[in-house]
């Protein structure tokens, strides 16, 4: 059976009737979209439609479906195989349209759905050291230069950007020169920044690395720029009245803390001896070094040792403010 045929002699009956596909729906009790499938060859109506159909168009369901030998012919049966027939074709059609739609909706989730991210081990400065960065998952082709590791990924840019925060969110957060970074005690590095590029197929995930302590290298080299360096013996020596006196400036590695070591000799009668001997830590504010004794191992009679001593940077020489030693000397110039 030609289902165009048909609906186009059901559109010609109808016309010929002078009826609308909407006047036509309605002595059948069905819509007019119903009729227009009809007519264009999208269905059939069902058996007992038919019947009323070619009545209400004045011809018979043979004529009506152009059947032209009548003899031997149910239509039942005719109809029941055309139904399996456009059934089938509609199974077809719609998988056809499933799969591009299903493709769609797949590729939407996995740009627009939070996967989470990896902590993966990465080759740190070329060498044979490994640092850890958490990269979002499915992500590939990883560069480096320089301090710079780079990532692509097919997922979405706002989706990649949150869980790049989600994961530096879990590292310590340090401070310095009123920004924020984020530092891994583990891999003792820091993410001074990173980022998402937006490309027309993919994007960039990019981090900006550091070794070490960020904000206290960023220290270290202030500090070292105003001493002119670090772990060097500052001290001031005077035969006449016979004292000798050293501070060393320097940094615990291990806890990134600004460590410092007084010291002071008086001699006696050819020998010297200790008045103080202490440890403790230091900072520098603008041109002010200021010394915290925690410990002091050894402490002269005739000597008050202060908890707390400021030094004045001076071209890379050091003054003490407060002289706790003047009953040895009048001022004291660390060289």
């Amino acid at each position: 059976m030609d289902l165009k045929k048909i609906g186009l002699n059901i559109a010609t009956l109808r016309k010929k009737k002078k009826l609308t596909q909407q006047e036509l729906g309605d002595k059948l009790f069905v819509t007019d979209k119903a009729v227009s499938k009809w007519e264009r060859g999208i269905c059939l109506p069902d058996i007992a439609i038919l019947e009323k159909l070619a009545e209400i168009l004045d011809t018979d369901i043979y004529e009506l479906l152009q059947i032209e030998n009548k003899r031997n012919v149910k239509i039942e049966k005719i109809l029941e195989e055309e139904r399996v027939k456009i059934k089938k074709q509609l199974n077809r059609r719609n998988i056809i349209i499933a799969i591009p739609i299903t493709l769609i909706v797949l590729i939407t989730l996995f740009k627009l759905l939070p996967f989470g991210y990896n902590v993966i081990p990465v080759e740190y400065n070329k060498g044979d050291e490994e640092i850890s960065l958490g990269v979002p998952k499915f992500s590939f082709l990883m560069k480096y230069n320089e301090n710079s590791y780079s990532f692509k990924s097919l997922r979405g840019s706002n989706v990649l950007k949150s869980e790049m925060k989600n994961y530096v969110n879990k590292l310590e957060h340090i401070t310095c020169k009123n920004t924020a970074y984020y530092y891994d005690k583990e891999s003792n590095i820091t993410i001074v920044d990173y980022q998402v590029e937006n490309h027309f197929l993919y994007n960039t995930i990019t981090y900006d690395v550091r070794y070490g302590n960020y904000c206290n290298m960023l220290k270290i080299n202030e500090y070292g720029k105003k001493l002119g360096k670090l772990l060097a013996f500052f001290h001031y020596e005077n035969e006449d009245e016979k004292i000798h006196v050293a501070f060393l400036p320097g940094i615990s590695v291990d806890s990134n803390v600004f460590e410092g070591r007084m010291q002071v000799y008086v001699r006696d009668e050819g020998d010297y001896y200790a008045i103080e001997r202490s440890t403790g830590t230091y900072e520098i504010n603008d041109n002010v070094l200021t010394y915290y004794r925690k410990n002091i191992e050894v402490k002269g009679d005739n000597i008050n040792i202060p908890v707390v001593s400021n030094f004045i940077i001076d071209n890379k020489k050091l003054i003490l403010e407060e002289n706790y030693l003047s009953s040895y000397i009048d001022g004291i110039i660390l060289e």
